[in-house]
């Protein structure tokens, strides 16, 4: 017999019971759970729930004439357990208003909005507070601003093959290049807010206290036999957070500046930096601007080639580099043109010893330490030097995963114009309380320009590394977002798709009701945020709030950048984190293209156009894009100032990417909907043309089997001779050792066992129909690798992007023995 439990909801404050009585409101909660099996449930109970946690309300006139609103959200779960069917019905809300119509004073729809915003509502309604500062709390799941997100130029005339230039409404009448009159350069953010936030804290950095080390036997397959092999692992005991103040970062910015200048380093030299995001690097980056001195990076996940390619080309004269890299560096640095070398010995990855050692294989090169040259800079202070807008201030080096990396050359001018262009999608939402976890590469350039973005407006960068982001990779102090509660934190597609995996697999090992009250929670605010309806998160603080205490419990919004992201990946992130935003940009045009701005959120689209930049559509015939469309689409072109001004020593692929007029081809795909947000559907390389006429974009149907729980990473390969894809897939360890374990498969062969293949197989095929994938995009088949497909391995770059070719190359056996089989 079916038992039934009622819990009712009642509220522990007489003083809200009496102003929503005042109001002529009845608030009123019920929660219902029906099972089939009574012993999955204790005896009925009441829980105290304060309305005031639910909603604010306002005072408003005594005279209401009340309305009836009535609304019920049921939701069905299934869940079978051995061969027990039990379904679970969770009557989660049941929420009975009186309310009033719209008062004169709250009018509905609201008037159209201006630019900048100042007094509109997240959710527009008669009895909520109306909400007129965005900088601070969770951002709303909703558009307060109203479309079109983009305009088009004034003046410009339409050409048949391309869309009219879009910008950003506020760059209507011309571009924005500079966030304050005083800002021109770099060095003139740190002067700035060394000026303007002098006591805010800028920077914070973490010291390593001690490495701890531990080794294990663990059984390895090798060439088809088990063996027994050491493993070590590493964890990382760190200080907690000390900062500095912006007057403090503007001092040791000089004193690096002064130590630069008394080793010889001058207005035409060069600075190569090859390290991890530190404190140090950026300061480093701002000391050479404030003496004009150009700076080069490359990612510190390159190969002794890749080093020597931007180190020769550019002819640095001096070297920053972690010294864990050095085995690196070596040999490229006694090839080049580099005479004094800095050692970052702050590094947490540095084993000791390795400076002295470096020194003496080297004893014709100026070897110092970070602290080194900051104590000669102390001693012999100079007055900066620094550059024009328009001088050259860092040659940033692409990752190099369609070929040799090429050197985008930036200008003050254009990491300046950059800035401004991203800080105008976010401006409304952001103060210097803002506190960002900096652990991205800072050779990639969305990460540079973020940094200077905060460091303009006042707020904290708090540098980690990806190592030690969580608990588990430390001991005995918590992982760097716990440690530092970022306000926003800025992601790769690798590391939130890792986040969500982590936390379906918590909720797979939960109970039936935790799951039942999970889900209930996320569709409910599903449906009320697609419905834009009010009280989307009132379960928040109850379901999951330990979700967001893993990041530290503050963050407003988050950030996906360097590749596109799944709309299933982002949905449930946004629902349980907070607001993702999406974005787009490229080295060539300093992380400008698109933003999501906190205020049009948009579940599908990117967001606006920077207001630093112009973006049009130009057709390709070829692949079916047509700019001319009802929906355009088509390549995507950007003009401005963050456009950099040239391949380093490259002019004839300078020449294919910029036309003469201006404008940067991206080699991108995208569409503008119909707000004016601009959506990325892939590049044009990664789209094939398969046997059947038809095409397929590889990354975007690789984001959506990213989302497969016994996924770790993947590359999409198709044959354009056959039918349908095939994945190349580097497993969920995890994961998939428990599938192994229920097949009854050793772990050791699962790798290559017929029945792990057919079942992954499966998996990723249920998700791509999931994920709305059409018949030619659902692979035909699986290729289980066993390498981890990190950084050192070549397989992906530092920010996690494919190098298609080299997994090509490296599993081209396993590859063409599955394509055959299609």
């Amino acid at each position: 017999m079916k038992s039934r439990h009622k819990a009712t909801l009642y509220s522990s404050s007489h003083a809200n019971l009496s102003l929503a009585t005042r109001l002529g409101l009845r608030p009123t909660w019920t929660l219902e759970l029906a099972s089939h099996d009574p012993s999955t449930l204790s005896s009925s109970k009441s829980l105290p729930v304060a309305p005031s946690s639910l909603f604010a309300l306002d005072p408003a006139p005594a005279r209401l004439t009340p309305a009836l609103a009535h609304l019920t959200l049921q939701f069905v779960f299934h869940q079978r357990h051995r061969q027990l069917h039990r379904h679970f019905t969770l009557l989660l809300v049941t929420l009975v208003l009186f309310a009033s119509p719209p008062h004169p004073l709250l009018p509905s729809p609201p008037p159209p909005l201006l630019y900048p915003l100042s007094t509109q509502t997240a959710h527009p309604s008669p009895t909520l507070s109306i909400m007129t500062d965005y900088t601070s709390g969770i951002m709303p799941l909703s558009q307060v601003h109203r479309p079109p997100f983009t305009v088009q130029a004034p003046g410009v005339e339409k050409v048949p093959g391309e869309t009219i230039p879009r910008r950003h409404p506020r760059a209507k009448n011309g571009l924005l290049n500079h966030p304050a009159k005083d800002v021109n350069t770099v060095f003139d953010i740190v002067r700035r807010s060394a000026r303007v936030y002098p006591n805010n804290t800028a920077v914070g950095t973490r010291k390593l206290v001690k490495l701890h080390r531990e080794t294990k036997k663990v059984k390895k397959n090798i060439d088809g036999e088990v063996q027994e092999v050491d493993k070590e692992w590493q964890f990382f005991e760190l200080s907690p957070f000390s900062f500095i103040t912006y007057k403090q970062y503007e001092e040791l910015v000089l004193e690096i500046a002064s130590g630069l200048r008394h080793h010889g380093l001058g207005s035409e030299d060069k600075l190569h930096l090859f390290a991890t995001t530190s404190a140090n690097w950026s300061s480093i980056a701002h000391a050479c601007a404030s003496q004009s001195i150009s700076i080069v990076t490359a990612y510190d996940t390159l190969g002794e080639s890749g080093v020597a390619h931007s180190l020769l080309q550019t002819d640095a004269k001096a070297m920053f580099v972690d010294p864990h890299l050095l085995k690196t560096a070596s040999k490229p640095i006694k090839d080049s043109k580099v005479r004094l070398v800095i050692i970052n010995e702050g590094c947490i990855f540095a084993e000791g010893g390795e400076v002295e050692a470096f020194k003496a294989d080297n004893p014709n090169l100026t070897v110092v330490t970070f602290e080194e040259l900051r104590e000669a800079g102390k001693n012999n202070m100079v007055e900066p030097n620094p550059a024009s807008a328009t001088d050259l201030f860092c040659i940033m080096y692409t990752s190099g995963s369609t070929g040799l990396p090429k050197g985008a050359c930036i200008t003050h001018e254009s990491l300046i114009s950059g800035v401004t262009g991203l800080l105008t999608c976010v401006d409304e939402c952001v103060s210097d309380r803002e506190v960002v976890l900096a652990y991205l590469p800072l050779a990639h350039i969305f990460e540079m320009a973020l940094e200077n973005l905060l460091m303009f407006i006042g707020g904290t960068v708090g540098y980690g590394n990806p190592r030690t982001l969580s608990d588990t990779s430390v001991k005995n102090c918590a992982g760097d977002m716990r440690e530092l509660r970022p306000t926003v934190m800025v992601g790769v597609p690798q590391v939130w798709e890792t986040v969500k995996k982590g936390v379906m697999s918590k909720l797979e090992s939960a109970s039936s009701i935790q799951q039942s009250l999970f889900w209930g929670a996320f569709n409910y605010k599903t449906f009320m945020t697609k419905n834009k309806l009010p009280f989307a998160s009132i379960f928040d603080s109850i379901v999951f709030s330990k979700v967001r205490t893993l990041t530290g419990g503050r963050l407003r919004f988050t950030m996906n950048g360097a590749s596109g992201i799944s709309e299933g990946t982002k949905h449930f992130l946004s629902l349980i984190l907070g607001p993702m935003l999406v974005g787009y940009g490229l080295t060539e045009t300093c992380a400008n293209g698109a933003l999501g701005c906190p205020l049009e959120y948009s579940p599908l689209a990117i967001g606006p156009i920077p207001a630093s930049i112009e973006v049009k559509l130009v057709s390709i015939p070829e692949l079916g894009y047509d700019a001319d469309a009802k929906v355009p689409q088509g390549e995507i072109w950007m003009r401005g100032l963050p456009v950099m001004k040239e391949y380093f020593n490259n002019p004839e692929e300078t020449a294919k990417a910029i036309t003469e007029d201006g404008w940067f081809k991206s080699g991108d795909i995208g569409e503008f909907d119909a707000n004016g947000h601009l959506k990325v559907i892939d590049r044009v390389k990664n789209l094939v043309k398969m046997a059947g006429g038809e095409y397929i974009a590889l990354e975007k149907i690789e984001s959506i089997y990213r989302g497969t729980q016994t996924v770790a990473n993947l590359m999409v390969h198709a044959d354009p001779e056959k039918n349908r894809p095939i994945a190349v897939i580097m497993a969920n360890h995890a994961v998939l050792v428990q599938r192994a374990k229920d097949l009854g498969i050793d772990e050791h062969h699962m790798h290559t066992d017929p029945k792990i293949n057919a079942l992954v197989l499966k998996d990723l095929q249920a998700t791509g129909r999931r994920g709305g994938l059409g018949g030619i995009e659902i692979v035909a088949g699986v290729v289980i690798t066993e390498e981890e497909w990190l950084p050192p391995t070549g397989l992906v770059t530092a920010t996690q992007k494919l190098n298609r070719k080299a997994i090509r190359e490296r599993y081209d056996k396993e590859i063409t023995e599955c394509v055959k089989k299609i």
